[in-house]
């Protein structure tokens, strides 16, 4: 009975310090997972993330102009056909300067060897990405 006494502590204290560690460790996984970026803050047009590609119009597609401007486009002196330096014209109009600005990012700035210049999950994922960073890609 005295044996049972002296250890009952000592077990509850490894038992204790087992679930800190774990806990700790728990957070530890769960902190390192990162979530889908959200959209930038410094490109305010629309949450929605939509796929959009040659063709497409409306809120998504500034978006994706801006934030290609902010990760790429103005940080790499193309001239994409609006008689500047300073990326796309960011009108809503996914036409061939946006598909050509969307494959250079694909290509530069997630490592692509066959762009598609279509603005799927994995591309908006990089965008947002490179958006939130201090430097471009």
């Amino acid at each position: 009975m005295a044996s049972r006494s002296l250890t009952q502590p000592l077990r509850r204290r490894i038992a204790a310090a087992t679930v800190g560690v774990l806990a700790v460790g728990g957070l530890t996984m769960v902190a390192s997972v990162p979530a889908q970026a959200a959209s930038s803050s410094l490109c305010s047009y629309t949450n929605a993330q939509p796929e959009i590609s040659v063709g497409s119009q409306g809120i998504a597609v500034e978006q994706a102009q801006c934030e290609l401007n902010f990760a790429y486009a103005r940080a790499h002196s193309t001239n994409y056909g609006n008689g500047s330096y300073n990326g796309l014209t960011v009108d809503g109009d996914f036409g061939g300067n946006t598909e050509a600005a969307t494959k250079n990012f694909q290509i530069h700035c997630m490592g692509a060897t066959n762009p598609n210049g279509i603005i799927g999950p994995n591309t908006w994922s990089a965008l947002n990405y490179w958006v939130a960073q201090p430097t471009y890609c």
